[in-house]
């Protein structure tokens, strides 16, 4: 399938803290771009695309797998025709959104960072982590995020996820990013 180079493709990126519920959000949004707009859209999470082991030791979070990853994936999700592509991955660097932009041609980048009090986050973290080695590791990894997500101010806008569902979350989200009107 033959797609015009000048395309604008719509991505949402979905950053926060470990724990915070960016994969859920990102679910949610989605069943809400298919079942009430019918737009085409495509999920890439980079946590998955990145996902493998041993990581080089100048890359422990295999970000650079991610990206590679993240380039091959759009273009068999393109070709299925998606217009909307949505991201849920920890963004800690300006330079990170420039990896997107590089890896998804027209790409027009809408960034929203979910947020909950630490309390919340770590328990959620609880819920999840099996370990008592990783979960040590994502409770500080949380705690560092969410300090240096709030100072880097990447975002377009906030999302607290604090006491919301995420189907709320993701209405919150589709509502700011302007998509289906």
């Amino acid at each position: 399938m033959d797609h015009r180079q000048d395309e604008i493709i719509s991505v949402l990126i979905i950053t926060g803290p470990v724990g915070i519920g960016k994969s859920s959000a990102a679910k949610a949004v989605s069943e809400l771009l298919e079942w009430d707009y019918a737009l085409p859209h495509a999920v890439a999470d980079l946590d998955c695309l990145r996902s493998a082991f041993p990581r080089p030791k100048d890359d422990p979070f295999n970000t650079s797998m991610g990206f590679k990853n993240l380039a091959a994936v759009w273009l068999n999700y393109r070709e299925a025709g998606a217009r909307y592509l949505i991201i849920p991955s920890v963004m800690e660097h300006a330079g990170d959104l420039d990896r997107v932009r590089a890896v998804v041609p027209g790409a027009e980048l809408v960034v929203v960072r979910l947020t909950a009090s630490l309390l919340v986050n770590h328990a959620r973290i609880r819920g999840r982590e099996s370990s008592a080695d990783s979960l040590q590791w994502h409770l500080a990894r949380a705690t560092q995020l969410a300090a240096e997500l709030e100072a880097s101010s990447l975002e377009d806008f906030i999302v607290d996820t604090e006491q919301k569902t995420a189907k709320d979350v993701a209405q919150e989200i589709v509502r700011h990013w302007g998509v289906g009107e």
